[in-house]
């Protein structure tokens, strides 16, 4: 993974949210599909034994959150702010073993670890848990990768520590595996298509 060593300020460089996605028919165009339960990664589960309350719902259970222009300031700010705060670092060199996630904070973090912050901020700013929901997805070139997606009324949106640009994940050029699940955080889902493109590669576990 890639990021930024510096971010302009937060509304630059975003892309274009409702003003692009118009129309509610669009909008269920662009919200991913589910397609029955999925296996948990094992270490998301640990993480949720040592800190319970991160994946306990919270607020109201909707399946859209309105896209307001508070909203969208909301995306915009969290995804580039903690993109250009925590720098990325390995599982391996950050905890001296692969695959743990966490919350950071020490300002080091991989992958999920950038997602997790950007739901908890988000969380704290009023959002409801039931519209942040952390996917896990295959890039191009092969590699496994997490992302926090936002269910909004112009689509599901992905907030990425690849980039600041918030893109509708049918843009992202990922392949999308699964998800949280938006009733319970702790159970997850299967996401029935993404980027038909990318090849079954992108199965091999390798970590971000």
């Amino acid at each position: 993974m890639t990021t930024p060593a510096s971010i302009a300020p937060w509304a630059l460089g975003v892309a274009l949210l409702a003003g692009t996605l118009a129309g509610s028919a669009q909008a269920e165009q662009l919200a991913a599909r589910t397609r029955g339960p999925a296996s948990p990664p094992p270490a998301f589960l640990d993480f949720c034994t040592k800190n319970p309350a991160e994946c306990r719902r919270s607020g109201a259970m909707t399946r859209q959150a309105l896209l307001t222009p508070e909203h969208q300031r909301d995306l915009q700010e969290v995804n580039a702010r903690v993109n250009s705060t925590i720098a990325e670092m390995s599982d391996r060199e950050h905890h001296g073993r692969e695959d743990v996630w966490s919350v950071p904070t020490d300002g080091k973090g991989d992958c999920e670890d950038f997602a997790l912050l950007k739901r908890k901020q988000l969380i704290e700013r009023g959002w409801p848990s039931s519209a942040l929901l952390i996917a896990v997805v295959g890039t191009p070139a092969g590699e496994g990768h997490a992302v926090l997606m936002a269910t909004t009324s112009e689509g599901d949106l992905v907030l990425d520590n690849k980039t600041s640009r918030i893109l509708p994940w049918t843009q992202t050029g990922y392949l999308f595996f699964t998800r949280m699940s938006q009733a319970n955080p702790r159970t997850w889902e299967a996401i029935d298509g993404g980027n038909i493109a990318v090849t079954a590669a992108t199965r091999r576990p390798n970590r971000p």
